[in-house]
């Protein structure tokens, strides 16, 4: 491709499996706070020729307690007294093992949004007040709240929404979903031929 000779590159495992990513906080060896997400969808997806990049153009919060023990366990290789923000990427082996793909210490992901605007903490405010000493580490690091979404691409910001928000002022290209009265309905879901939920707001 492109003249390369073989001899550049590296042989690794192909990982064809689902693609997430973990962001966690630390201090002291202690981990502190994490949240994980999947990627389900990419921006700019043709302009890699593996049709995979680490910038999501839909990705979904999830729970997720093995991507979390497998990014635990890569840190605290890296530093048995890890202090800090800690980006991890991982993508699923045939048989759905979780792989570390990529290790960003010291900055936030570029998806920080999803991080900071759900479940019970702001990553970014969490980390400022641990510099400050005025962060109560919570019994539970592992911060999750399923059904929740962040769509973005070049042409808008990016914008954090639960699972029924993600499907509003969607149409139905087939005409079939009727409004239940005036103004502005509230989505409705039918199945497709194929089996699939179709959302619609009339």
């Amino acid at each position: 491709m492109r003249g390369i000779p073989e001899r550049e590159f590296t042989l690794a495992q192909f990982l064809p499996g689902r693609d997430f990513a973990c962001q966690s906080l630390w201090r002291d060896g202690q981990l502190v706070l994490i949240k994980t997400f999947e990627r389900l969808s990419y921006v700019v997806r043709g302009s890699a020729a593996s049709s995979v990049s680490s910038l999501a153009a839909l990705m979904k919060m999830v729970y997720e307690p093995r991507v979390v023990e497998v990014c635990k366990a890569a840190i605290r290789q890296l530093d048995r007294r890890a202090s800090g923000v800690f980006c991890v990427d991982l993508k699923e082996s045939a048989d759905g093992t979780p792989c570390v793909t990529e290790i960003n210490a010291g900055r936030f992901s570029m998806s920080t949004n999803v991080y900071d605007l759900t479940g019970r903490y702001n990553m970014a405010l969490a980390y400022l007040q641990l510099a400050r000493k005025t962060f109560e580490v919570p019994p539970e690091t592992y911060d999750v709240v399923e059904d929740h979404y962040m769509v973005r691409d070049l042409d808008g910001p990016p914008r954090v929404l639960t699972a029924d928000a993600l499907f509003d002022r969607i149409l139905d290209a087939t005409g079939e979903v009727t409004s239940s009265g005036g103004g502005r309905s509230s989505p409705k879901r039918r199945r497709t031929s194929h089996g699939r939920l179709q959302s619609a707001h009339a």
